[in-house]
């Protein structure tokens, strides 16, 4: 594992420096604010002025509770997919609920991550998306009566290995055709099975390339060499994080499936460092006293 602060004031250096803490502050009057660190919860203070407020304030970890330490611990947890609510409660002595709050939030960070980069679409001309759709249920307790079923539609480009996943009410051709155009450049070539769904026209219409594979008879179709293996994939590496969470309630699929795009989307870029950027930059610590 890798070596996280052992003391309070490593964990306020290593936040410090990654700028989830300001690494220093102002006040109004042009002061340095000192920090101090002795006590429990330490505070800026300005000394000329009087003025203070606690070290988390102005921070993304404006209004937590767990020692600063144990919240570094949890995004490296989280980070390796260590966070279910045994593990938190073993290694963090976290509480049930705590740790799904911590855990929600965590996806609250990679929505507000990826909502701050531009829209963009993934593919474009000379290059070839992969589409299908997939459906996702949840067992009431785990265990009985499914709940109703829950049709999700997603993209992979293969050049890029950028992908989008998205619930869907259902799906009709016009439903498919409206994620299409929302999600994939003009000009790609789009790949499918021979779902009625996929209109070729309507996407030669859009300005898209079509081709399809018949999975009644081939997994890669023999004239063309088309396949949709690539998306396959990626809804196997969806589901069985839906699996070792024992279903997503429906409620929070959306919330389950950002979390696995932005994951995805990282590429090489290790997920730890992606978490302390994503901090740092979706909630800058306020630089003033």
């Amino acid at each position: 594992m890798l070596a996280l602060p052992r003391t309070q004031s490593e964990a306020i250096s290593f936040l410090q420096s990654h700028n989830i803490f300001p690494p220093k502050l102002v006040c109004e009057g042009g002061h340095d604010v000192l920090l101090g660190t002795n006590s429990a919860r330490p505070r800026w203070r300005c000394h000329p002025c009087g003025k203070e407020r606690s070290m988390r304030s102005g921070t993304w970890l404006e209004g937590t509770k767990l020692p600063l330490r144990t919240i570094i611990a949890f995004f490296y947890g989280w980070s390796q997919e260590y966070t279910s609510l045994a593990w938190c409660e073993k290694e963090l002595k976290m509480s049930g609920s705590t740790a799904k709050a911590w855990n929600a939030s965590m996806r609250d960070l990679c929505l507000a991550d990826l909502l701050r980069r531009p829209k963009r679409k993934i593919g474009g001309p000379g290059m070839v998306v992969e589409i299908d759709e997939s459906v996702f249920s949840k067992r009431k307790n785990h265990a009985g009566r499914v709940l109703p079923q829950q049709w999700v539609f997603g993209g992979i480009c293969r050049e890029t290995k950028d992908c989008f996943i998205l619930k869907v009410p259902n799906r009709s051709a016009p439903t498919l055709l409206q994620a299409i155009v929302d999600n994939i450049e003009e000009g790609s070539t789009i790949y499918s099975d021979c779902w009625r769904g996929y209109r070729t026209a309507d996407l030669e219409a859009a300005g898209y390339s079509h081709a399809t594979v018949n999975h009644k008879y081939n997994f890669v179709n023999p004239e063309n060499g088309v396949h949709t293996q690539t998306i396959e994939r990626l809804w196997g590496s969806a589901k069985r994080r839906n699996k070792r969470q024992f279903g997503t309630n429906r409620a929070v699929l959306d919330s389950y499936l950002v979390e696995f795009m932005w994951r995805h989307n990282l590429g090489a870029t290790p997920v730890f460092e992606a978490v302390l950027n994503a901090l740092a930059s979706t909630h800058p610590p306020r630089p003033q006293l």
